[in-house]
């Protein structure tokens, strides 16, 4: 599948989703998120990929938002919604969707970018890329979900500085700080992610899709109500049938194939 700003490819069980600006270095402008949006709509219903890995296509992953773009709409809340609204909702889905997802990062990963790999479950970059949440230097506090999850992946603290301050900082940082699953060095990024990729695939799809779920609304439920999915997720592991398979493996004494 393709459109005007990016393409969706697919590889057996995994699919790849491509930023496809590379003039602009993949800079988010009316037309991408439309785009995302669909897109992000289509994998939702794709029942064949298992693993979604979200790239930029060239030499930087999303250099953020395309300000020549957004300089030209009216500064009215009502025109501001309008244009970012149906981001909000592809990043929603992206966040919730079964598949497990990778998000592969080189050069800029500015603005949108961020809030694309924070949307993400897993996230490998070259140690060429660099990270910023600077929206509030251009007057607007994030207005994604996913950059108010930061907290949870990296510390209150740190989040403030990096989301009030808006500095950038390198891929060895973002690794210190904990916001990546892997660093890696540049000709390696794509064997790396490869590699990420097939241990997923290894994994039970259902069993993993549910732990993600449980682990994403951890924040959201009580512990009541958090118990009770917990035991509706299990019960849905038993009735798929891969619960009784990894129970076989262990009466045979075999290890599992990760």
């Amino acid at each position: 599948m393709e459109w005007d700003t990016l393409r969706f490819e697919k590889e057996g069980q995994v699919g790849f989703l491509i930023l496809d600006r590379p003039a602009s270095l993949n800079a988010v402008n009316d037309q991408l998120i439309l785009d995302f949006e669909e897109a992000c709509t289509a994998i939702q219903a794709d029942t064949e990929a298992r693993i979604i890995i979200l790239k930029g296509e060239g030499r930087a992953f999303c250099s953020g938002m395309d300000l020549r773009a957004a300089s030209n709409r009216p500064a009215t809340p009502e025109a501001i919604n309008a244009a970012w609204a149906p981001w909000q909702r592809a990043l929603n889905i992206l966040a919730h969707l079964d598949q497990l997802t990778i998000a592969s990062v080189q050069g800029p990963c500015l603005g949108a970018g961020m809030e694309l790999i924070l949307a993400c479950d897993f996230r490998i970059a070259a140690g060429d890329a660099f990270f910023a949440l600077p929206q509030v230097l251009y007057g607007s506090p994030p207005d994604a979900e996913p950059c108010y999850r930061l907290p949870q992946l990296i510390g209150l603290a740190k989040a403030k500085e990096l989301v009030i301050l808006g500095e950038r900082f390198d891929a060895m940082q973002a690794d210190r700080l904990g916001l990546l699953t892997r660093l890696v060095e540049p000709e390696q990024l794509e064997a790396e992610t490869q590699k990420l990729a097939e241990r997923c695939l290894r994994i039970g799809g259902k069993a993993s899709a549910a732990a993600k779920h449980l682990l994403t609304r951890t924040w959201d439920l009580d512990a009541d109500a958090l118990t009770a999915e917990i035991e509706k997720t299990r019960a849905a592991a038993v009735a798929t049938g891969e619960f009784s398979e990894a129970m076989q493996i262990y009466r045979e004494q075999r290890k599992p194939q990760v």
